[in-house]
């Protein structure tokens, strides 16, 4: 028996100039107590998939064509406010991908988890802190009084996400709708919420849609899936009969997709980066007395070696100490120890020269989008290092220069006089490539590079790394949770675990003959 089921349905944009239909006539329906996978790239139609489910969808922006949504055999779509309100959160919940944007960060966890049940179960107070009770330690978040008195901002990017389905789950919906529920979570936290995800929905008997760019993911936690592309539906079935033989080319294509390894040995290059001892602390609690203040390690004696055209891989769970090592690399933060670069040592080196060695080493971080100035065009963006190390160049070779730049990074001249809204995920981060290109630095730091990114487009992301190197013998500093993608990318790694490197070897000493439990379970967690 179908609990859902969505027939013909087509969503456009309100605005005209959009000719394009961003949801096609698409059709599909969930049984009673299984899991949906929907598939797709960026823009393709997941998202908007699961807000027209729940009505949602901007009635400003956004224009229902045409289509049905049936709910228990109800058509949603005829459902006034009132009724639709008494049904989403209590019979349809959502978890979003951005917790912080979800989240009320002026209320704490209980009063946002009260008011979901005094709005559909019940208004007696101590109702409410009881099933607030439960719900928190169900969602096996530690110290519930803690997390319940705590605002959004108090808590970790894992509790926050279990808080978020706390309250997507406090009234025993029949359908949770998960949007990339585990995006920015890294691999041991990604198990943990999808293992709490299917434990719910096998004890409340309830239906789960979860929308995700990851195939690993989805193939082992659906029992359906339907792929999306440019707002079409092309392909959809029994997950193990999609994954084991595909009909569309496009979904061939998302299959073949996982990374490869697209490196070789470790290069014999001379040694360009040497860190020696490097710890970092940060004051927590500060005194007049030496003696009362409270520092917090993020790093401990740190030594990494990186040579010319090497990749090296920096692994480890949030909060581990992988930023913090960046920014110390990049010399933005105090430490103890020694950072040399190409036989300097930038430790000690005045800060004028340090200025001048700058272009030397750059970073490209995870999000394009918030490291680019939405008020400089492509050309701005290219150039504003080229005008502060370069002063006598003229306009014109300036242009040149910038054409250049996105040609090696597979982007048209046509596009340097666009502004970052213009582009899609996949470019605004080859623009941000093509920018720390423009000093043509020996070092570039990758941080989280390709994390919010769609399988195919990680892919040309990574292909488009290593042809970079190769050309140029660029050495790289590549930050990631992401196994698949280190291990693609990657010539030796280094595992960082509370502030400290546990294990460290070449890439296929790590994943062959991992040495330590805590690197044994990041790749179990990694689907590998």
């Amino acid at each position: 028996m179908n609990i859902l089921e969505v027939r013909n349905l087509t969503v456009t944009n309100k605005d005209s100039s959009y000719k394009d239909k961003l949801l096609n006539a698409i059709s599909f329906s969930l049984p009673s107590g299984q899991t949906l996978g929907i598939v797709g790239e960026s823009g393709a139609g997941k998202t908007l998939t699961g807000l027209a489910i729940t009505k949602l969808l901007d009635p400003s922006i956004f224009k229902i064509e045409s289509g049905q949504i049936f709910f228990k055999d109800e058509d949603i779509f005829q459902f006034d406010e009132k009724k639709l309100q008494s049904i989403r959160g209590s019979q349809i919940s959502m978890i979003f991908q951005e917790p912080m944007l979800s989240l009320n960060p002026v209320q704490t966890v209980k009063q946002q988890l009260g008011e979901v049940i005094r709005l559909h179960l019940s208004t007696n107070q101590s109702i409410i802190e009881d099933l607030s009770e439960k719900i928190i330690l169900q969602t096996e978040l530690k110290d519930t009084e803690k997390i319940l008195n705590s605002y959004p901002y108090m808590l970790s990017g894992g509790q926050r996400q279990r808080v978020m389905i706390a309250i997507a789950l406090v009234c025993s919906p029949d359908i949770l709708i998960a949007d990339e529920p585990t995006t920015a979570l890294d691999v041991t936290l990604q198990l943990q919420i999808l293992e709490l995800l299917k434990t719910f929905k096998e004890n409340k008997k309830m239906s789960l849609i979860l929308i995700s760019h990851n195939l690993d993911l989805v193939k082992k936690y659906a029992d359906k899936i339907i792929i999306l592309k440019d707002g079409n539906l092309i392909e959809e079935g029994k997950t193990s009969n999609v994954f084991a033989k595909p009909k569309h080319q496009y979904t061939k294509e998302l299959i073949s997709s996982s990374p490869e390894r697209l490196v070789g040995n470790v290069p014999s290059g001379n040694r360009l980066l040497e860190i020696n001892n490097l710890s970092c602390q940060f004051l927590i609690e500060n005194s007049i007395f030496e003696s009362r203040k409270k520092y917090f390690s993020a790093l401990n004696n740190i030594n990494i070696s990186i040579n010319q055209g090497e990749t090296i891989g920096i692994v480890g769970e949030s909060g581990s100490g992988k930023t913090t090592l960046a920014h110390a690399i990049l010399q933005l933060l105090s430490y103890k120890g020694s950072v040399s670069f190409d036989n300097k040592n930038l430790t000690t080196m005045p800060k004028e020269e340090l200025r001048q060695n700058r272009k030397n080493f750059q970073i490209v971080f995870q999000d394009p989008f918030s490291s680019l100035s939405p008020r400089l065009s492509v050309k701005e963006i290219l150039s504003e290092g080229i005008q502060i190390f370069n002063k006598g160049m003229s306009s014109r070779n300036i242009n040149e220069f910038c054409i250049k730049l996105l040609s090696e990074v597979g982007l048209d001249k046509n596009m340097l006089n666009r502004y970052p809204h213009q582009f899609s995920g996949g470019q605004r981060q080859r623009i941000a490539i093509a920018r720390a290109l423009s000093m043509k630095p020996k070092l570039i730091i990758l941080d989280e590079p390709t994390s919010s990114l769609d399988v195919l487009v990680q892919k040309n992301i990574l292909e488009l790394l290593v042809s970079l190197q190769n050309k140029y013998s660029i050495s790289y500093c590549f930050i990631s949770h992401d196994l698949k993608v280190v291990r693609s990318i990657s010539h030796r790694i280094y595992i960082i675990k509370d502030a400290n490197i546990v294990e460290f070897n070449t890439t296929e000493q790590i994943f062959s003959n991992p040495k330590t439990e805590y690197t044994q379970e990041l790749i179990r967690s990694s689907f590998l």
